[in-house]
């Protein structure tokens, strides 16, 4: 009987020849590579991500509507960039190696026009990063290629674990050179890290001679034809479209209510100096990591499920934001910060588990699929309806403030009564949304 390997397909042939090479040499093994590839790159952003607003400002970015325009410029660029690239690789005009390439090149670009661009620089530097930014979506279908059925999981889990990390370490380490080297020092770093990414990538992983790229006669769904057939998978039962609209919700509002972009709130609250943004970037990445690490399972036993989770987070952010008024940078720390990172910790891993859970078996992938545009839209959007905000509560208008806030920003105070009547809402939708199909399943149960 002939061997069973002369009708294997193409990439089965390449997984296991990769298996028979890393077991001479597993530091080579392609999948190693791109957890390495992806821990490079999450310390890389997360060098610069805390100390963003500080580039802006240098960049002379003065105004907040700005420096939202450029957050919302991103978000669309992700959109534009996604499609074009997954059309391109589904054509067969470009494969996934040259993809993860172009991550590489053009986040290095954009970092390094982060530093020495000015205005024309940085708007042009948000639209590159944006549109290539494609590491982790790249690095999880290679996986899929490159390893058998019992590994995938473990190497998607390490490279999830590498990105972890480096949030814990990466903006402490920006924070510490912007202070004590130079201010440049983050994003040149970085800059320079995404240039060894691309060296690293072209030496390490494999030619992708195994791996069948489709060609461009072959017939291949439109793009957004296979949009809008995910986007109606979302919508096929009343308990799922529920659990998707509280996830766009949850993101949006997350976003909507953020302070971490704001250009002196915790030098206002807290009094401290901007570099130190890094420091509390790096503890609250620290607690989400022990939480999720030791304590998740035990949150959701004592919480009862998911629907109920979900709800008991919203109101932790809601406490959580209350105690913020009088709070001092003590209780921020070993109060606030903790109730915060628990809290958005269950709500993001109540509504992904939800999410699975509801879905139909046969179109969960359709729906995750649909679920990343969806929310990369109403991210587009929350820039803008920020800057209405800002407009409304803006206590910086004058020129003399200048010092003091980015021209535009709102008063500390002023935005944390904003944010509770945000959240109060929130949690008052995603009850509404979730408590009533928890009391629907339990009647089939019954």
């Amino acid at each position: 009987m002939a061997p069973k390997e002369e009708t294997s397909s193409p990439n089965e042939h390449f997984r296991k020849k990769e298996t028979m090479k890393a077991s001479k040499s597993e530091w080579i093994h392609p999948a190693l590579t791109l957890v390495l590839l992806n821990a490079i790159d999450m310390f890389s952003v997360a060098l610069v991500v805390p100390l963003l607003h500080q580039y802006f400002k240098e960049a002379g970015v003065t105004n907040a509507s700005l420096r939202e325009l450029l957050s919302s410029l991103f978000s669309g660029s992700q959109i534009v960039g996604g499609l074009i690239i997954g059309g391109l690789s589904d054509s067969g005009l470009l494969s996934r190696k040259h993809i993860l390439y172009a991550s590489f090149l053009g986040s290095a670009l954009s970092y390094a026009l982060i530093v020495y661009g000015g205005i024309k620089g940085l708007i042009i530097s948000r639209i590159v990063v944006g549109a290539v930014k494609q590491t982790s979506t790249i690095s999880t279908a290679m996986i899929a290629t490159y390893t058998t059925n019992e590994k995938r999981s473990m190497y998607l889990g390490k490279i999830g674990s590498a990105a972890t990390l480096a949030f814990m370490v990466g903006p402490a380490v920006g924070g510490y050179l912007f202070k004590h080297v130079d201010t440049r020092a983050p994003a040149l770093l970085a800059s320079s890290l995404f240039l060894i990414n691309f060296v690293l990538a072209a030496i390490l992983l494999p030619n992708e001679e195994y791996v069948h790229v489709p060609k461009a006669n072959e017939k291949k769904a439109d793009k957004f034809a296979s949009f809008s057939k995910n986007f109606k998978a979302c919508f096929t039962s009343k308990t799922l479209s529920n659990v998707v609209l509280s996830s766009l919700l949850y993101g949006w509002i997350t976003r909507a209510t953020s302070y971490a972009s704001m250009a002196s709130y915790y030098e206002e609250m807290f009094g401290i100096e901007p570099y130190q943004r890094g420091y509390l970037s790096s503890y609250q990445s620290v607690l989400s990591f022990i939480f999720q690490t030791f304590l998740v399972q035990y949150a959701f036993r004592k919480l009862g499920n998911e629907y109920r989770a979900a709800c008991f987070a919203a109101l932790g952010m809601i406490i959580a934001t209350m105690l913020e008024f009088s709070a001092n940078l003590y209780i921020f720390i070993g109060v606030i910060s903790p109730i915060i990172s628990v809290s958005n910790s269950v709500l993001r891993l109540s509504l992904q588990s939800l999410v699975t859970k509801v879905s139909p078996k046969e179109s969960i992938g359709s729906v995750l699929a649909a679920l990343d545009v969806l929310q990369n839209l109403a991210s587009v959007t929350v820039p803008f309806y920020r800057t209405i905000l800002f407009k409304i509560m803006s206590c910086c208008a004058k020129e003399e403030d200048h010092d003091a806030c980015m021209l535009g920003d709102p008063c500390p105070s002023m935005w944390l009564q904003s944010s509770l009547l945000h959240w109060i809402l929130t949690a008052l939708l995603l009850c509404h949304f979730l408590l009533k199909h928890q009391h629907m399943e339990k009647e089939k149960v019954n």
